[in-house]
């Protein structure tokens, strides 16, 4: 599996381009943005801050997304406070770096003087992290808060944004004071079509492009500035903040009393029907609620609220009270959400890392929750909709575990690591189709089962990437046909195709699939429609019309390294690739190339025998035939002996 990148604030170093541990793994771009899980997850990180100055509460939710890709700085000291939001965009790597920066430079050098302070490190963290070479990119909204020199004055807010996550300013009675900003924030969205943001696009040497009713640069992303993004930094200049898409925060400066409060929110918290006047309205009421006040329970509130609303993107919110004092609550708190989708490998996976975001593992998460269910259920109505929904939830653990162990205790969250392991760990798939017929000449196997027992078998997928094989190249025992590889039209092609036509139903999960690969199962010519299989992370298969399928000819390419002397000194020689010990592995090792950089002249290679994927010159590797019968062969005897 890949290593994933330490969560924000995380002491962790860029790395270098040539090396990455085990699979690779990432969405096509067209589907990425849509993708989620089969239900969502949650459960929410939590986090309070109290001092002198400040008392802030922070919630964060992965929600319907495969990963929480989203990161934080929360900063604050006697006299000032800087507190921002990054939401990371196709991975979470640059948005980790950023906000782990971030802390280490107010750490070290402390409040930036004045906005040309404030866009000079903005940019420099930029540039390192394109340094880097690695993913991804980020937004980033932030306010830098200095407190009165005299009791009752008022606090200087310098708000910046890069991006479309935004900050809010809320007043005691709940209204939001009506900023300059987007829906009466204090910051702007910078949205390609924002005329400002598009003359700036256009002038660098970028354009924007409307795909499927969204405004993108370059035809491709949704923001206009970012952190990251290395792909929209290419034209334009010399200056970095001269690029299609750029790093330079708008910057400005308000006053606000003691009485008010700040809210930062990633986009998610206002991608469905939830107003930024209708958010403070809710951290407001939650303010004001009976006990001490509590910032936290404020953004938890938020990140409920939105998921009703439906947003289908990670969540974060930041509460932030002008004034110091003591934040009632764990510092740290994982607030577990319900555990739906068990079978499902991608919730299960998001449900962990939320937890780990707040120091928990999986069975402890699941602990906590089987506790809070008893809890609930006991002060229920057992009639109830919410009763009979927990009452669900707690049936998949049988008897549970023993009354004997304690709560929390070491033995118990044994006995739900125990479950877990005996859960089928096979994912669910999200199944728009029904089980493959048989299809004759797979020695016994239809064509789905012999995908899903490559998928699902790392050995069999270890070979057959080994041999160069890609799903569409994988071949049926004894056919001497390839089953044919498709790339589905977009979104605006098929979505009237499949509504016109007689035997189809639209669902919006094909909306995901747009733009993506897959392998015919079978044709029904007589109404001119395929069943198509995509490969995880969507996971599903679906009949669409056959016009709307384009064959993917290109095959998969496998090459051998060379030997360690020569592999070692070009890795050195280039400019763009750093030696790294591992690679020694590689000598003479056959693999599969994932991708090609043509600027540099490298290419990245999967190396299933030694489980690594790295970034070599080509000059180290040369081409060599595959084998695909063999694969098919293997998963066939495999079959049979089950």
């Amino acid at each position: 599996m890949l290593l994933p990148f330490p969560h924000h604030l995380a002491q962790a170093g860029p790395t270098s381009k040539n090396l990455e541990e085990g699979h690779t793994g990432g969405l096509p771009k067209a589907a990425k943005m849509g993708q989620g899980l089969p239900k969502a997850v949650t459960s929410v990180a939590v986090k309070r801050v109290g001092g002198t100055a400040f008392r802030v509460g922070f919630a964060e939710m992965n929600g319907w997304r495969p990963s929480m890709e989203d990161a934080h700085v929360i900063y604050a000291q006697d006299t000032w406070g800087f507190f921002g939001v990054f939401d990371g965009h196709g991975g979470d790597q640059c948005s980790g770096f950023i906000a782990r920066r971030i802390h280490e430079e107010l750490a070290q050098s402390g409040m930036p003087d004045d906005d040309e302070a404030v866009i000079a490190l903005a940019l420099r963290l930029d540039k390192e992290f394109l340094d880097s070479n690695q993913p991804s990119g980020s937004t980033g909204t932030f306010v830098i808060v200095k407190a009165p020199t005299t009791p009752g004055g008022n606090y200087h807010l310098r708000v910046g944004n890069i991006g479309d996550s935004r900050v809010l300013l809320g007043r005691a009675d709940g209204s939001i004071y009506p900023g300059p900003g987007t829906d009466s924030g204090l910051t702007t969205d910078h949205k390609p079509d924002l005329p400002s943001e598009r003359q700036r696009i256009e002038r660098t040497g970028g354009n924007v492009q409307e795909v499927m009713g969204v405004a993108r640069v370059n035809g491709d992303l949704a923001v206009s500035r970012a952190f990251g993004d290395a792909q929209h930094k290419t034209t334009g200049g010399p200056k970095p903040e001269d690029h299609p898409v750029c790093a330079a925060p708008e910057l400005m400066e308000f006053e606000c009393g003691p009485t008010d409060f700040l809210m930062l929110v990633c986009d998610g918290i206002s991608e469905g029907s939830f107003p930024n006047e209708a958010v403070v309205r809710l951290a407001a009421e939650k303010l004001k609620a009976e006990g001490p006040v509590d910032p936290a329970q404020a953004a938890i509130a938020v990140c409920h609220e939105a998921i009703k609303c439906g947003s289908k993107d990670n969540l974060s919110c930041m509460v932030v009270l002008l004034g110091g004092g003591e934040v009632p609550g764990e510092g740290v708190e994982f607030v577990p959400g319900p555990f739906e989708a068990p079978e499902n490998a991608a919730f299960r996976k998001a449900y962990a890392a939320m937890a780990e975001h707040a120091g928990m593992s999986l069975p402890q998460a699941l602990e906590k929750r089987f506790r809070n269910c008893r809890s609930e259920l006991a002060q229920a109505d057992p009639n109830s909709e919410g009763a009979k929904e927990l009452q669900a939830e707690m049936a998949q653990y049988g008897s549970g575990p023993s009354e004997d162990l304690p709560e929390g205790s070491s033995e118990r969250i044994e006995w739900f690591n125990n479950w877990l392991e005996s859960r089928n760990s096979t994912e669910n798939a999200a199944g728009l189709g029904d089980g493959a017929e048989p299809d004759g000449g797979s020695g016994g196997l239809t064509r789905d089962q012999l995908w899903e027992m490559i998928q699902n078998n790392p050995r069999l997928r270890d070979m057959a990437e080994s041999n160069g094989l890609g799903f569409e190249r994988l071949l049926i025992h004894d056919r001497e046909e390839p089953m044919r590889a498709v790339r589905v039209a977009k979104l605006e092609e098929l979505k009237p195709a499949v509504e016109a036509h007689s035997a189809l139903k639209w669902d919006d999960r094909l909306a995901d699939a747009c733009g993506c690969e897959g392998i015919v199962l079978r044709d029904d010519e007589s109404d001119g429609t395929a069943q198509v299989r995509f490969p995880p992370p969507l996971g599903f298969k679906a009949w669409l019309p056959t016009s709307m399928l384009q064959e993917v000819t290109q095959p998969c390419k496998k090459v051998k390294a060379c030997d360690i002397d020569q592999l070692k000194e070009a890795v050195q020689a280039h400019s763009a690739l750093k030696w790294d010990d591992r690679l020694a592995k590689l000598s003479g090792e056959e693999g599969m190339v994932v991708q090609q950089d043509k600027e540099d002249a490298t290419l990245q290679v999967r190396f299933p025998s030694v489980s690594l994927t790295a970034w070599l010159p080509e000059s180290t590797l040369t081409y060599i035939e595959s084998s695909e019968a063999a694969v098919a062969e293997e998963a066939n005897e495999q079959g049979e002996s089950s």
